[in-house]
């Protein structure tokens, strides 16, 4: 699937980490691994630390501080949002959605949208291409895209394949109508037959959560999960991002622009040896590619690319006058990407959350 999201740019990024920090050392007495292996691991992986909620909290826990100040932080008033899309794979329940949970806790018109979105890793790139969808197709002018999870809480302790690597981290993004549209390419595309790549077996209506579904059980590589917790075919996904998606940014780059025309690269942050890799292919550096959230606070699912923006921001004063590619890949499985002017955006904040 095509697109041109040039109709819309973005304004600002709110986004929110949980204050407490996890470290790979500390959890290595967790997993049936030898110290050795783990450490081994540590250092292909790239991990270290990352932010995860120390008590039951739920996604709206961390929206709705970003959201009371909204008219201040974002500058709009709750009267002017058009629409709620929230991007999540961990909603606070089955029904009624997020989105409209968030409607009423604050005095949001009655002609709002809302509308939560079931996707992750390519969330925000799926959530970029409604927001232009509903601005193109409806009187839509300002719309808020909050995308982020609290998968820490769907993932084993002791799944060294899975824990090491989940941050949790929620993301508010103000998406305005351009006067003028200008050209901003996106493709999405989807692989069902690997949708089981990545999933959590329980918890639906196949199989909906028991005392059976919630006993641990050791794997072949000696991981231990329950059914209700997320499971990863860890080399399935692996290949998936170097054949498919390594192949697929190329053509987009090639077909959309040129490599050096491009400032900077946020993609998914699945993890640092990914990352490294696709600077390899592309021929970038760090700085261009960054891989700051991976590293500082774990993958946040499709809260990655807007937090890599976040941070990447201060870095650069700003970003008047530059253009990115954005990427996301993983859960789906999907890929995707967008070819995005970044010049209208002009705040973008991260705080820390006692949750």
């Amino acid at each position: 699937m095509k697109s041109n999201i040039g109709n819309i740019s973005l304004k600002g990024i709110l986004a929110a980490v949980p204050r407490h920090v996890s470290n790979f050392d500390d959890e290595i007495k967790n997993y049936s691994h030898t110290e050795q292996s783990s450490k081994k691991l540590k250092k292909l992986m790239g991990y270290d630390q990352h932010h995860i909620v120390s008590k039951e909290t739920a996604l709206t826990d961390m929206i709705i501080p970003l959201l009371e100040e909204l008219p201040v932080t974002l500058g709009c008033s709750y009267k002017d949002i058009d629409a709620i899309f929230v991007v999540t794979q961990t909603p606070d329940y089955p029904i009624p959605s997020t989105a409209s949970i968030l409607h009423g806790a604050f005095d949001f018109k009655t002609d709002c949208y809302c509308i939560d979105i079931n996707d992750g890793c390519n969330g925000y790139i799926r959530g970029l291409f409604e927001a232009s969808s509903l601005i193109r197709n409806s009187d839509a002018k300002k719309v808020l895209l909050i995308a982020g999870d609290v998968l820490s809480r769907k993932v084993s302790l002791k799944d060294r394949n899975s824990y090491p690597l989940i941050g949790d981290a929620v993301t508010v993004t103000l998406i305005e109508k351009r006067s003028k549209c200008v050209n901003a390419p996106l493709e999405i595309k989807h692989d069902g037959k690997g949708a089981k790549a990545l999933m959590i077996p329980s918890g639906g209506m196949v199989r909906t959560c028991s005392l059976e579904t919630a006993i641990l059980a050791e794997d072949t590589e000696g991981n231990w999960r329950s059914p209700e917790q997320l499971v990863m075919q860890g080399r399935d996904v692996f290949t998936f991002t170097q054949t498919t998606v390594i192949n697929f940014i190329k053509e987009f780059v090639n077909t959309h622009s040129k490599l050096e025309e491009i400032d900077l690269f946020f993609f998914h942050q699945a993890n640092k040896f990914i990352l490294d890799r696709f600077r390899t292919a592309l021929k970038v550096n760090e700085e261009q590619l960054p891989s700051e959230v991976i590293a500082k606070y774990g993958n946040s699912s499709s809260a990655t690319v807007p937090m890599s923006i976040v941070l990447s921001w201060g870095n650069h004063s700003g970003f008047l006058g530059k253009k990115a590619l954005l990427s996301g890949f993983g859960i789906g499985l999907s890929w995707g990407a967008a070819l995005i002017e970044m010049n209208e955006l002009a705040v973008c904040k991260l705080i820390e959350m006692d949750v």
